[in-house]
């Protein structure tokens, strides 16, 4: 937030203002925890939360992030599309994340397989030979 990023945060168990009280403590806002009702939205809809976000972040272990339509995620997000699993509720889903295109980054386990981004949105799948041009 000191850089002025945007936050769209939906967490299922906790209430709006608690979570922009939170946001406001002087150790996270610093001097202006204004700033926070400017950089903030708390939705109530993950997939509402991920529309045009460079990032998916999940700081939390409801099972409900294990359920999600991440391809449908993956389409509403800008791209490179990057999700961070800091609690590790994805990981048995990594191949089938990195199929639908997403860079994926996780807490405690080096995930094997990077997949580039291509200026033309193309996505190339994992285990399977790069697609040949033909030839002119």
């Amino acid at each position: 937030m000191d850089e002025g990023a945007k936050l769209h945060i939906y967490d299922p168990k906790v209430l709006k203002e608690q979570i922009i009280q939170d946001l406001s403590q002087p150790s996270i806002s610093g001097d202006n925890p204004e700033r926070v009702s400017d950089l903030v939205t708390v939705t109530s809809d993950p997939y509402e939360a991920c529309e045009s976000a460079h990032a998916l972040v999940i700081c939390t272990e409801w099972d409900m992030f294990k359920d999600l339509d991440y391809e449908k995620i993956y389409h509403k997000m800008l791209k490179p599309a990057f999700i961070f699993d800091g609690r590790r509720v994805l990981d048995h889903l990594h191949t089938q994340l990195q199929n639908f295109g997403f860079q994926i980054e996780t807490i405690g386990k080096k995930v094997t397989t990077r997949i580039p981004f291509t200026p033309t949105g193309g996505v190339p799948r994992i285990n399977e030979p790069p697609v040949k041009k033909p030839k002119a």
